[in-house]
């Protein structure tokens, strides 16, 4: 079910960015950090990860736990909840400001 959830919403950015709508994604609370490419990044990146949360779980050979190695999974995970939470504010840090332009570079040949 999740899976299909985060495909809706992804394709619902999609659909938003191809046709120009300037929408603000307030997914993880109020930001005004118009939706982009990151977001659509980020929701594959979760349908991967969730896909193959479901490929393990049917699976069924449960892995033996550690405690080291939980405490390194917990770890990875928070480390991962807090980029995915904070993906607007980590693309405001790392963007210049200058607009990009779609499709050939300036003075390129056809």
């Amino acid at each position: 079910m999740t899976l299909l959830l985060l495909a809706a919403f992804t394709t619902a950015i999609v659909r938003s960015l191809r046709s120009g709508t300037k929408a603000s994604c307030a997914c993880f609370g109020v930001s005004t950090a118009p939706i982009g490419r990151r977001h659509v990044v980020r929701n594959t990146v979760l349908l991967a990860l969730a896909a193959f949360g479901l490929a393990a779980a049917l699976a069924g050979a449960p892995a033996p736990t550690q405690a080291a190695g939980v405490l390194i999974a917990a770890f990875g995970a928070l480390v991962g909840a807090l980029l995915v939470i904070f993906t607007d504010e980590l693309g405001t840090l790392f963007d210049d400001g200058v607009p990009r332009a779609s499709g050939r570079v300036r003075g390129s040949a056809p």
